[in-house]
């Protein structure tokens, strides 16, 4: 605990309520009393016909009177009040009332405009030392030679002494209580928002943030306590602007990029996935200089979150897993981006070949490792739209048109040569006769390809240029051999020689059992785990 005392000689640390108790004697008495004693003096000496002994003894007593009595001497005010002629006891039952009525009337108020938060000095652990301000009192005069102690005492009966009271203050509490206060007092900036309905976007206003600086803040709070006085204290704050303004928003006028895929009405689970995979990221206002994560938009791809089990790519092969279908979404998208001419962070093709968008020019999401990532290079927000519906996935991109009226983006696939499948695996069945073969899983070839972006400017080429590559792996068939020996047919017995020999023929065995045909669509989630 980090304490700061107050302890100064003087009147500025006065409580400006405190009234001040009336003096026990007036000045005019006092000077009265002190002729009487010199009168007294010198008639002594005259009555004792100049004796030194007695006068000497009668100076003494006459001191011992003044300075020998059990209440604080004349002219010692502690803190604004008069003690004089007050025992100690008096003194400090009186001046425990004033400061507990002191500390309990006294409260810091931090205020920012219209908001304001009181801080009473109780919070912070204000504790006055009553007692050492008396009994400091109670010391003056008390000490030394009677003469010394005599001197002194007449001397504060004329100059008269202010003894302050000292306090204390826990620092930590005052910390603690602005951070207390800064919770409520903080207020995050917002951005301009937009929404889109019926074909016109609605745009609310942008708001400020504030924040106390607590560590800026303290000192204002100790000087007040230092004056030993409650009042206003006006925070120190950090703004923070806005990234988008509503005048930003207001920009935002022109359909920048646009894409749109297919798919069935008969994958219920996998069309549920690109309906809530659309609703999550459609709204998405991106700031200039901002960079938007696909798997940051989509949310968790959970049950919880929305998502639904439907054909995923899991090392090489098509299963069930939850979130099936969102890649088609950020493929979807990631062509929107590009016709859009924005700059892609990040971008991976799936492990093996989709159906929904051009060979190259698809994008795959999967756990931590796999993302579509895009940073909006213009000085405009962008706003995605997106949503699935009528057998379309659709995303579009509304901002600031920088391009000519003319200008045309287009995209151009070449094909760099096949990967061929790799050897089938070979399950053995004991349970299958020797020559029975299925093939259980059909493999796929895979391929190279590169992606060109191509220019043109009022109908005329003006650049083509390699944008990107993509590689989609080669899997083998798997397939399944019987390897059951077949039964040794039973001896021939030899017939009399005048009958004639009968020869049994074994029932004849497939060499090959139908081949399954295994469902390839186009599948498009690679969640962790997948190659």
């Amino acid at each position: 605990m980090s304490q700061q005392r107050n302890h100064h000689h003087n009147n500025s640390n006065h409580y400006h309520d405190t009234p001040k108790k009336p003096q026990k004697r007036t000045a005019k008495r006092k000077k009265a009393k002190q002729k009487a004693f010199i009168v007294g003096i010198l008639t002594v000496g005259i009555i004792t016909g100049g004796s030194v002994f007695a006068y000497g003894q009668y100076i003494k007593n006459k001191m011992e009177e003044v300075v020998n009595i059990d209440t604080i001497y004349n002219g010692i005010t502690v803190n604004g009040a008069d003690v004089s002629g007050m025992t100690k006891e008096e003194a400090l039952q009186s001046l425990q009332q004033e400061t507990d009525q002191h500390l309990g009337s006294q409260k810091i108020t931090i205020q920012q405009e219209d908001k304001s938060w009181e801080i009473a000095f109780s919070d912070l652990d204000v504790k006055y030392d009553v007692e050492a301000s008396v009994n400091e009192a109670w010391e003056q005069g008390r000490t030394g030679e009677l003469k010394e102690r005599y001197d002194v005492v007449t001397k504060l009966a004329e100059n008269k002494l202010e003894i302050p009271i000292s306090y204390t203050y826990d620092k930590q509490k005052v910390k603690e209580k602005l951070e207390e206060i800064a919770v409520e007092f903080n207020v995050e900036a917002k951005d301009s928002t937009m929404t889109r309905k019926n074909g016109a976007f609605q745009i609310t206003d942008e708001q400020k943030g504030y924040a106390m600086d607590v560590d800026q803040t303290i000192p204002k709070v100790e000087q007040m306590l230092e004056q030993n006085t409650g009042g206003i204290v006006e925070p120190e704050i950090t703004v923070t602007e806005p990234k988008v303004t509503k005048a930003d928003n207001e920009k935002v006028t022109d359909l920048i990029g646009t894409y749109n895929t297919s798919y069935s009405a008969n994958a219920a689970g996998r069309n549920e996935n690109l309906r809530v995979g659309c609703a999550n990221i459609d709204g998405t206002v991106i700031a200039p200089g901002d960079v938007f994560s696909m798997n940051v938009g989509l949310g968790p791809q959970t049950y919880a979150n929305g998502y639904k089990d439907a054909g995923v790519y899991v090392n090489g092969k098509v299963e069930q897993g939850v979130a099936g279908g969102v890649c088609q979404v950020t493929s979807t998208l990631y062509n929107a981006v590009i016709l859009a001419e924005l700059e892609v962070v990040e971008r991976y093709p799936h492990s093996m070949t989709v159906g929904y968008v051009p060979l190259g020019r698809d994008a795959a999401v999967a756990g931590d490792y796999k993302d579509l990532k895009f940073k909006n290079n213009t000085e405009y927000p962008i706003y995605i739209e997106a949503y699935a519906r009528d057998g379309k996935v659709v995303c579009n991109l509304y901002g600031h048109e920088i391009h000519n009226a003319g200008r045309k983006v287009d995209f151009e696939m070449v094909f760099e040569g096949t990967i061929p499948k790799p050897a089938e695996k070979i399950t053995k069945d004991a349970s299958k006769p020797e020559g029975y073969r299925q093939v259980t899983y059909s493999g796929k070839t895979g391929s190279k390809v590169s992606t060109y972006k191509i220019v043109t400017e009022n109908g005329k080429q003006v650049s083509k240029d390699w944008f990107s590559s993509s590689t989609y792996r080669a899997t083998a068939d798997e397939v399944t051999i019987g390897t059951k020996k077949a039964e040794a047919p039973a001896p021939v017995q030899q017939a009399p020689a005048e009958e004639k020999p009968v020869t049994e023929t074994p029932a004849e065995t497939p060499t090959e059992a139908p081949t399954d045909n295994v469902d390839n669509q186009a599948v498009d989630s690679e969640p962790i785990g997948a190659e």
